[in-house]
């Protein structure tokens, strides 16, 4: 869907969304035995009318942006620079209101799954339309997150990202991505 009707059947789907209420965010890093996703319970998704549910995501994807960064002039924090893409029914990039969870784990080579041993994991709350704007990145069409680590990450560790985004609206959505630091 593109021109004058779809700007218009976007703005009326995300006003229907900011309507169906706000949480505040929660961020930081979960201690390594804990798993975020294990412990929150899923609420019933909410019912969306048509043809407003084709522009909710249907899928998302870990963008190629995402890698380590030094994120301070100093050296001093770093982490993970991650950007996720939601894509509707059209497969365009479209925002997405909910909760996006993250997991870094060692990567297993030559494993059926080759996500190893859990190393951290983050939450981000973007239910509130004042906490999600500021996430969205205009230019790569991706919510930006800033990961912060603040242990060692070695270049040419190689790790798996996996990205869970649970929304009140939507099917939970999954994506998964091997990365090496510092490339």
């Amino acid at each position: 869907m593109r021109g004058p009707w779809a700007v218009a059947a976007r703005s009326i789907a995300w006003a229907a969304l900011a309507a169906g209420g706000c949480q505040d965010g929660k961020f930081g890093l979960a201690p390594p035995g804990e798993d975020p996703a294990a412990t929150k319970p899923q609420p019933a998704a909410r019912s969306v009318p048509e043809p407003i549910h084709l522009l909710l995501p249907q899928t998302i994807r870990i963008h190629p942006f995402t890698g380590t960064r030094t994120f301070d002039e100093n050296g001093g924090v770093r982490g993970i620079d991650v950007r996720v893409e939601a894509r509707d029914a059209y497969g365009d990039p479209t925002k997405a209101f909910g909760t996006f969870q993250f997991a870094l784990h060692h990567y297993r080579p030559g494993n059926p799954n080759p996500r190893g041993q859990r190393v951290a994991s983050w939450e981000e709350d973007l239910l509130d339309p004042k906490k999600n704007v500021l996430h969205w990145d205009s230019i790569t069409r991706a919510y930006k997150f800033k990961l912060q680590w603040y242990q060692p990450i070695a270049v040419g560790s190689r790790f798996i990202l996996a990205v869970t985004f649970a929304s009140p609206f939507t099917p939970r959505k999954f994506a998964q991505q091997d990365f090496v630091s510092g490339e």
